[in-house]
């Protein structure tokens, strides 16, 4: 996967790294490093029927119910529990992201037995929408996404769950995604060639190099790998829940079982929505995607930004819309029956504007956000989602310590 955009642009390569594929490991083990699109946008024949629509809502809007009420459910997306997950004072996110990861990659496994061309189609769209990009952008964006989910205490998908449960100035995140998007697709024609290495006559030099790379894993069969990697996680998940019990984690308003559920449940349930999301969609999780979808659709927007023109129609467009938009009604269903609405705490409107653009900016530019990389790509074993869930995490943290010692209180929404 090469980025031949940059050969004409007039800015230099931001990374001079080579531009790598963001492949996946000796996935369905395939010969030959295939020739991916050079976009940015789905790759793959959008419908635009009735019944395709039909057929995607049926399918995205109970996904998105779940999510919405697990997320609301596990108490997972409150901002203090974000921001504090940055300082290690709290890991009940951090214990639903890496169960909801490891649930994924068994999902996705089995899918690879039972399904392996609807995995592989599915495979193709995330891989497809890297554009070329190398995997130091990736990680550059995602730990800007990082920053913008320390400070405003959500991140993409969340933030919708948050709108849902009443968090207090949730809006002005949201808000803040949106601009970061539209800030995104106006400047992409001339930033996307910066994001992208040297460019090469083939992509399958790249791919034979990452293939030499990752020559231990080599005779491997995808479903291997990600069996081996939830049996991996499964070890973090355990320490971080002996170190600090969920019971011990929760906000005063909530009680064990009464009103929240263990962070790991949450996470399995979110990681299970993996296989429908693949056997019906042809897809996977991620949510960045539903803003430049949800910009495509304002007036003048493709002559402002040609760049959202890619998301304006297709069900492989929109079916990240209907699914926000019933996890937005998951969550709202949810936190009026556990009595939670309205409780959580916000952050500031300053704060939560700042950090909605960095996490949409970011997210944008890594091409996935804490849904796409963290949890699918992760699963995937792709490359650029490998770089770009650590770097997220590096920023998150960098930022949070930062912000604390400046102004613990502030950082804590004690003030």
């Amino acid at each position: 996967q090469v980025c031949h955009e940059s050969q004409e642009s007039p800015w230099p390569p931001l990374l001079k790294t080579a531009c790598l594929p963001v492949r996946t490991i000796d996935l369905l083990a395939e010969d030959e490093p295939e020739e991916l699109p050079n976009t940015e946008e789905s790759s793959r024949t959008m419908s635009n029927s009735f019944a395709s629509h039909v057929g995607m809502a049926l399918a995205a809007a109970p996904m998105g119910l779940a999510f919405g009420m697990a997320m609301q459910n596990g108490l997972v997306t409150l901002p203090i529990v974000i921001r504090e997950q940055f300082l290690f004072k709290r890991l009940i996110m951090l214990k639903m992201f890496l169960s909801a990861s490891a649930a994924g990659a068994v999902v996705l496994g089995v899918a690879a037995l039972l399904f392996p061309k609807k995995l592989q189609d599915a495979r193709k769209a995330f891989l497809g929408c890297g554009g070329g990009k190398t995997v130091g952008s990736m990680a550059m964006g995602a730990a800007t996404l990082g920053c913008g989910m320390a400070i405003a205490g959500a991140c993409p998908g969340m933030v919708i769950v948050q709108l849902g449960t009443g968090v207090p100035h949730a809006y002005t995140t949201f808000l803040g995604g949106l601009v970061g998007a539209a800030t995104y697709a106006v400047i992409q024609p001339r930033f996307h060639p910066m994001l992208c290495g040297d460019a090469r006559p083939a992509s399958k030099a790249a791919g034979a190099q990452v293939a030499e790379e990752l020559s231990a894993f080599k005779g491997l069969k995808y479903w291997q790998l990600a069996f081996g990697l939830a049996a991996f996680l499964t070890l973090p998940i355990m320490a971080a829940e002996y170190i600090n019990p969920w019971t011990t984690e929760l906000p005063p308003f909530a009680q064990p079982w009464t009103n929240a559920w263990p962070p790991i449940l949450s996470g399995i349930i979110i990681g299970s929505l993996q296989f429908p999301a693949v056997i019906l969609l042809g897809d996977t999780l991620g949510s960045s995607s539903a803003y430049m979808s949800v910009l495509a659709q304002t007036p003048f927007s493709g002559a402002i930004a040609s760049h959202l023109n890619g998301y304006r129609k297709g069900t492989d467009n929109l079916w990240q819309v209907v699914y926000l938009a019933s996890a937005f009604v998951g969550a709202y269903i949810a936190a009026n029956r556990m009595g939670t609405y309205g409780e959580a705490a916000g952050v500031p409107h300053a704060a939560a504007f700042i950090g909605g653009f960095l996490m949409l900016f970011g997210s944008r530019t890594a091409s996935g956000c804490t849904s796409g990389h963290g949890l699918s790509g992760m699963a995937l074993l792709a490359l650029g989602s490998i770089a770009a869930v650590p770097a997220m995490f590096a920023g998150g943290i960098a930022t949070g310590v930062a912000f604390y010692n400046v102004a613990p209180d502030a950082y804590l929404l004690k003030v």
